[in-house]
């Protein structure tokens, strides 16, 4: 099940890079949702849903992020990656540091 989740998950970061990329880039933008016991983000480019991220990023469960805020600011963390022509993957540290200018 784990490893179906890891796969799954690769291969849509790896198809929002490869959308963002040969799209031109632009016009993309993060937005906050609602997720199960809290908040996650979606990233998208124009209207198109690049990225749907309910859970926080890198910590090994699903988690949902506890604000608005908080998801906001990691989600925008992603975008600049996109942005760069970086993959969308972010570290425990990232994330961490990324929620520290919530608090």
């Amino acid at each position: 099940m784990k490893t179906t989740l890891w796969v799954e998950t690769g291969a849509s970061l790896l198809l929002a890079a490869c959308l963002f990329c040969c799209s031109g880039g632009g016009e993309l933008h993060c937005r906050p949702m609602p997720a199960p016991g809290g908040y996650g983000y979606v990233i998208l480019h124009k209207e198109d849903t690049l990225i749907k991220q309910p859970y926080i990023p890198a910590v090994g469960r699903r988690q949902a992020f506890p604000t608005e805020q908080e998801a906001m600011a990691v989600g925008r963390l992603v975008c600049r990656k996109l942005q760069e022509g970086l993959p969308p993957t972010v570290t425990p540290e990232e994330v961490e540091e990324a929620l520290e200018t919530c608090r």
